[in-house]
């Protein structure tokens, strides 16, 4: 997603008593496309607040005349929708902590250095949350009127059948099991085969579309063994790709798949059913166009019935994602780390094992984002995060957890164990070549273990902060592991390493 398209929609009032923070802020965040207010008067902000609330306030901490309680109480009074950013040394995270269900959004280091674009890289982050927020409300909207426009042509069954006899109730009583039978369906490939299930004899294949490779890769078939098509799959250039919907509006394929189909199958001439949902191209099914008009007929109109339930399909497990999954880099989000890291640490405890945590962040992300776009910082952390996710163990579970944060949740592995893993994954990356044009980026690591290090789910997480924001503040480009204090005493002990 790219917030940028939509910026100017979203409204945000700056307030600081140093102009010398607040007018940069103001001038980054309008330079961005958003609406941007700039206040140091407290009395001009409340007016503003009342008149017209905006979607994000972001206020420094320095230039409340009360207490915090007292600011955020007397802001929500006015309009409880606001999000809050707030500006705050580092001794303030703690306290500020404890307004997470208060309107707050996240917190900026009240440090000048690049001030503007780290509290813009905030503001990006609130404001795609609530376009997504929008976003997910809408999905449930549009999942509620399909399945209603589902039941409606199960419903209206009995009034086709009493208006034609004979032909209709046949048509009814093979429709409705039908439908029935694809929303039975667990999974995207589920429904594929259920619909390569449903064809009459005959040889058909479904592609799936890879994006990021730009490829076509052999997934189900029905007429030729599943063995036929292991490894199977075409790669398109950038010309394929520019005309590759309106080849597949009118049926057709790139040249380069029709003779790989042609070549390995026979199909002559090969034709195409492409697999949409919601505007993205899910895959293909290709068939010979020998086939004669009676199956091709009855074959396209299963395809009609199944690619409405699959439409379905795709918008439930999209409400579903959404709550869990971070849209930028398809890890779990923070929502899921904090659920799934207060389970962990119960069982670890249950069975008295270790259990480690590791924070991953982009060494020079702001530089990165300055000079070279949102863009290329989203790409290349949606390839950090690929690199995490191949290199994991199957337990293992990987989130976002911030703007320039993941973490890694690794059951039974001790702190020696995890720096281990850390030091490695560090060294994959660094020597890695990214993008096009082969860049290199680097990543620093923080390391945190129960029980050696630290006694709850919360603390494994701040040890674990705490040891990544310590080595960036170095430089980055290592890992560090946290170091417990003197007075802390394991609720259990793990083996000798």
């Amino acid at each position: 997603m790219d917030i940028r398209q939509h910026s100017s929609q979203f409204t945000v009032h700056v307030f600081t008593a140093d102009v010398d923070m607040g007018a940069p802020i103001k001038v980054a965040l309008s330079q961005a496309g958003y609406d941007a207010f700039y206040f140091q008067d407290p009395n001009l902000l409340e007016n503003a607040l009342k008149e017209s609330a905006p979607h994000i306030l972001v206020f420094s901490t320095q230039a409340l005349y009360g207490t915090l309680a007292e600011f955020v109480e007397h802001v929500r009074k006015i309009n409880d929708e606001i999000k809050m950013i707030a500006v705050a040394t580092l001794e303030q995270f703690e306290i500020l902590a404890q307004y997470g269900s208060n309107g707050f959004s996240d917190v900026v280091v009240e440090d000048k250095i690049a001030i503007d674009q780290r509290v813009l890289w905030s503001v990006d982050r609130v404001c795609e949350k609530i376009f997504l927020t929008y976003q997910n409300e809408q999905l449930f909207d549009d999942l509620e009127a399909s399945k209603a426009i589902a039941g409606s042509v199960q419903a209206s069954a009995p009034v086709i059948e009493a208006s034609a006899p004979v032909a209709a109730a046949a048509q009814v009583e093979f429709i409705s099991p039908r439908i029935g039978d694809y929303r039975s369906a667990q999974s995207k490939e589920d429904m594929v085969q259920k619909y390569l299930n449903n064809l009459p004899q005959m040889v058909c294949l479904f592609f799936k579309f890879l994006p990021t490779v730009r490829s076509f890769v052999a997934t189900h078939a029905t007429g030729i063994p599943a063995s036929d098509i292991q490894g199977v799959g075409v790669q398109l250039d950038s010309a394929d790709m520019k005309e590759l919907n309106s080849q597949m509006a009118m049926g057709l394929l790139p040249s380069r798949f029709m003779d790989m189909l042609t070549e390995a199958f026979h199909f002559r001439p090969p034709k195409a059913l492409p697999l949409y949902a919601h505007n993205n191209l899910e895959g293909v099914f290709v068939y010979s166009g020998e086939v004669n008009k009676q199956l091709s007929t009855a074959m396209t109109e299963e395809f009609s019935l199944m690619s409405l339930c699959y439409s379905n399909l795709v918008l439930e497990k999209r409400v579903d994602t959404l709550e869990v999954q971070d849209y930028v880099t398809e890890l779990y989000n923070r929502n899921y780390y904090q659920k799934i890291l207060a389970e962990e640490v119960s069982r670890a405890r249950r069975l008295k094992q270790p259990l480690s945590v590791v924070k991953v962040a982009l060494d020079d992300i702001y530089e990165i984002e300055s000079s070279l776009g949102d863009a290329v910082r989203d790409e290349l952390l949606r390839s950090v995060a690929a690199i995490i996710t191949k290199t994991s163990r199957t337990n293992d579970v990987t989130c976002r957890t911030a703007a320039n944060e993941m973490a890694l949740i690794l059951p039974h592995a001790s702190k020696k164990g995890a720096a281990i893993r850390a030091e490695r994954l560090r060294r994959i990356i660094e020597g890695t070549s990214f993008m096009d044009n082969g860049m290199k980026v680097s990543i620093s690591l923080g390391v945190s273990e129960y029980p050696t290090l630290c006694d709850s789910a919360k603390t494994l997480d701040e040890t674990a902060s705490k040891a990544l924001l310590h080595i960036t503040d170095k430089g980055g480009n290592k890992i560090c592991l946290y170091k417990a204090p003197e007075t802390h005493k394991p609720e259990f002990q793990i083996p000798a390493e």
